[in-house]
């Protein structure tokens, strides 16, 4: 009767009907019957009333039935018709679930050899176009200025390190200069590091990428490149701090992802470094905060003389994270991507052989020196620069001696 109600109903009131008329006939039936032996009456036949009753119920029924094939027949119908849009609407699902399922992560593969080919390149047609500022005019804007910088939120959630590898990649550049050799009169790119702080290109790295001089050079630019080959002049210094060498310098690349910087990094956190030791270009290492400290460093002049002057307390990270030669300005990061320090130096923690104080250390063991993202966070305050200055000093060096990994 499903879907049917008229139908059913009738078919209810054809059975009733039939039923209470064979009740009737069995009523009447059983009167008579009292009659005829009590009063000794005539015997009446009622039959005809059972059998109208009995004909009418089996019509209820024969139409019931009637009714039911015809509903079953008409469901079979429909189950028919509706068969293909369950198949596609599971193919569609399928389809749909591949591609929201995640896609095999494309592996970086770095080739050296092609990697600095195509940033020489790329540096000669600017330098042809002219689009490259001299490391010399670059020289000239490194002074006590802060850069009003827009801060980046912190990322809360750890990543995996394969995910934050790649997530520094997207962040992280070599930033060197292109020169020309006095030796061979070839053009060469030698990189350091640098990583994006701020929306529109704003790049940190360190100050001596943009102060040092190789000696005998005479026509130097600085350029920047990621890890994609794009290729970009180094225009502007916008803030340094010479004393913590720690420098913004300004690219035209606004599609950036810049990194937050997090303050407050203590012994024992667990951090990781994206950088070029050696030329080895997006060099991926793990390792932990060693310790938190203090020091003032030597200050160097415009051309990296000592002058028997002492900086403020810079704050560094001693961290266990590998770099080397070629890493400075990379940034070193925790498990979230945020950047907590920069690389700076390398020490030596070693004696000279006795008698030969100018014999390399040894045994020679790496102590890695890395600027804290507080003395980075005083570039956005110009204030904060102009507050300290260098303490007079005749104190020798420190030891033990510390070189930068340019």
């Amino acid at each position: 009767m499903a879907g049917r109600p008229t139908a059913g109903l009738g078919q209810i009131l054809v059975a009733v009907a039939g039923f209470v008329l064979v009740l009737i006939w069995f009523a009447l039936r059983m009167l008579h019957l009292y009659e005829e032996v009590i009063n000794d009456a005539q015997p009446k036949s009622v039959a005809w009333l059972g059998e109208a009753g009995a004909a009418v119920f089996v019509v209820a029924w024969l139409w019931s039935l009637a009714t039911s094939l015809s509903v079953l027949r008409e469901a079979r119908a429909n189950e028919r018709r509706s068969a293909k849009p369950p198949v596609l609407l599971l193919a569609l699902g399928m389809v749909l679930l591949a591609a929201g399922a995640p896609a095999e992560t494309r592996r970086f593969v770095i080739d050296d050899e092609e990697y600095v080919e195509k940033v020489t390149e790329a540096s000669a047609r600017l330098l042809q176009d002219g689009k490259l500022k001299s490391l010399d005019s670059l020289r000239g804007q490194v002074r006590v200025e802060g850069f009003p910088l827009k801060p980046i939120p912190l990322a809360h959630q750890k990543l995996d390190a394969p995910e934050l590898c790649d997530r520094l990649r997207q962040s992280t550049l070599a930033v060197g200069s292109y020169y020309k050799c006095p030796d061979c009169g070839e053009w060469h790119f030698n990189s350091s590091a640098g990583f994006v702080v701020g929306e529109g290109g704003v790049i940190c790295t360190c100050c001596h990428v943009v102060q040092a001089e190789d000696e005998g050079v005479k026509e130097s630019y600085l350029i920047a490149a990621d890890d994609a080959g794009r290729f970009f002049p180094v225009q502007s210094v916008l803030a340094a701090d010479a004393e913590s060498d720690t420098c913004f310098v300004k690219i035209n690349a606004p599609g950036l992802k810049p990194l937050p910087l997090r303050t407050g990094a203590r012994a024992g956190e667990r951090v990781y470094c994206l950088s070029h030791p050696g030329g080895y270009f997006f060099m991926f290492t793990p390792g932990m905060v060693a310790r938190v400290n203090r020091k003032r460093n030597e200050v160097l002049d415009e051309h990296g003389h000592t002058n028997g002057l002492l900086t403020r307390p810079i704050l560094f990270l001693n961290v266990t994270a590998e770099f080397a030669p070629g890493s400075s300005g990379a940034p070193i990061v925790d498990e979230a991507g945020n950047v907590v320090a920069q690389v700076a130096s390398i020490a030596d923690a070693g004696e000279p052989p006795a008698g030969n104080t100018n014999a390399p250390p040894s045994p020679s063991v790496p102590v890695r020196f890395c600027t804290a993202s507080e003395e980075i966070l005083r570039l956005t305050r110009p204030h904060t620069l102009a507050a300290h200055g260098p303490a007079d000093s005749n104190a020798p060096p420190a030891r033990p001696r510390l070189h930068s990994p340019h």
